[in-house]
């Protein structure tokens, strides 16, 4: 919240409220308070840092007002107890300028500031098509919740849909703005023994929202057309078709929930899961195939994430402990070779070492799926595999969303930034950057 919330009339009359004797400080004492706090977590940061072996970087472009960019840069790491530990380094304004070369010198500068260049092997992006296909020292990878995003608005761009998205939008909005209808439905509801819950308004771009909104007025819409028939918006009944798109909507969107629903709620997921997850979202639209929305989400997902039988990303799931198995043999194959071929690089007749380490690994039995695969490479598989536990956690390491999964699979990523748009630039890096390093144990 912006610092001025402190001298706000209202706000003081709320926080007196609650406790009399509590006297809130004039925003120079706490502005003071934070940068003096702000300046001993970066210090503990940067030394932390200092001990990291390989960093991955997360990076999130956001507006707070169309003239304001800003971008946002986070780090990942793990540690030396097998620990995977996520920060946020630095939020700087683009002045703006948006253009491809301005973020990756905003980004480089922010990389040197922190004098972690050396360590940084791969970014992951929300928000910044730009980088796409530049060419840089470090790995560019999309978030992957952005690229889910990403999916569904290219399948709502169809005219075939966004004019039934549009309809239902139109319906919510009226419910939301006459009272009197909704006293009305409320009454048919309680007549017909529909259960009663608000009905849900979005106009955002992330898919979750327009499935939330969908299902609340899928499962409320049988006492609508009586109140759409008194108020004279006969406009806003659905026709057969209409609420056969919006089924097949809904059906082709459930998948998706499913599937994120098993990653974790809190921080960052690891990009190893993302291949089974993706096989998992895969199959489950391909079964439909008499939905034609689902078929279309499945052609974008193919086309957006690529073949997941034969992937890029299959070496990171195959150095995870809990699903090493999960490729199947001509590419689990394909995948031991590629790594017999990086781990060999420049050590001339170190290939049938390496090779002997993966066979051993192999033959390993798999860890449980609820294991911390960090801390197992951290440990036993450094003390079974030696050098292949360096690579193991430089890949593993690498994060699938640019911003933490509370944020990226709910509200909360509304609604935060939201809350960024009001406050001050000269205090934005230094209430983010403690917003994430600062615990509230602290």
């Amino acid at each position: 919240m912006p610092l001025e919330i402190t001298e706000d009339t209202n706000f003081r009359g709320f926080v007196h409220a609650l406790n009399l004797t509590f006297q809130i400080p004039p925003k120079p004492e706490v502005r003071s308070q934070l940068l003096s706090v702000y300046k001993e977590k970066e210090k503990e940061l940067r030394s932390t840092l200092a001990s990291a072996d390989d960093i991955v970087l997360t990076c999130e472009l956001w507006s707070s007002r169309p003239e304001d960019s800003y971008l946002s840069v986070g780090c990942h790491f793990v540690d030396h107890l097998g620990n995977r530990k996520s920060n946020m380094l630095q939020t700087t304004s683009l002045l703006g300028d948006e253009s491809a070369a301005n973020i990756k010198n905003q980004l480089s500068a922010v990389i040197e500031a922190w004098g972690v260049k050396e360590k940084v092997h791969t970014v992951i992006r929300a928000g910044i098509p730009q980088l796409k296909n530049d060419k840089a020292k470090w790995s560019h990878m999309p978030c992957f919740a952005d690229t889910l995003d990403e999916v569904f608005k290219d399948l709502k761009s169809n005219d075939e849909f966004s004019d039934v998205l549009r309809k239902c939008q139109n319906i919510v909005r009226f419910f939301k703005n006459d009272c009197e209808a909704e006293k009305k439905l409320r009454k048919i509801q309680q007549q017909l023994k529909i259960k009663e819950e608000e009905l849900i308004m979005y106009s955002g771009e992330r898919w979750f929202g327009w499935l939330d909104m969908l299902q609340r007025l899928h499962q409320q819409y049988q006492a609508m057309p009586m109140v759409f028939n008194e108020r004279g918006k006969t406009e806003l009944i659905l026709n057969e078709n209409d609420k056969e798109k919006i089924k097949n909507i809904i059906s082709a969107l459930e998948p998706l929930r499913e599937v994120t629903s098993k990653m974790k709620r809190k921080g960052f997921e690891t990009i190893s899961v993302m291949l089974p997850l993706l096989k998992t979202l895969m199959d489950k639209l391909e079964e439909k195939k008499n939905n034609n929305v689902a078929q279309a989400l499945l052609s974008k997902c193919k086309n957006k994430f690529g073949n997941v039988n034969n992937h890029p990303l299959a070496p990171n799931t195959f150095l995870d402990p809990r699903l090493k198995n999960w490729l199947k043999d001509q590419n689990k194959k394909q995948v031991m070779e590629k790594i017999v071929k990086e781990l060999s690089a420049g050590r001339p007749g170190s290939s049938a070492k390496f090779k002997d380490l993966l066979e051993r690994y192999v033959a390993y039995t798999p860890n449980d799926e609820k294991s911390n695969p960090f801390s197992w490479w951290r440990h036993t598989g450094k003390e079974n595999f030696g050098e292949l536990s360096k690579l193991a956690l430089k890949k593993l390491g690498v994060v699938s969303t640019a911003v933490p999964l509370e944020r990226a699979f709910s509200e909360a990523g509304d609604h935060f930034c939201n809350l960024r748009n009001s406050i001050e630039p000269e205090n934005l890096n230094m209430i983010l950057f403690l917003n994430s390093n600062w615990s509230t144990e602290s």
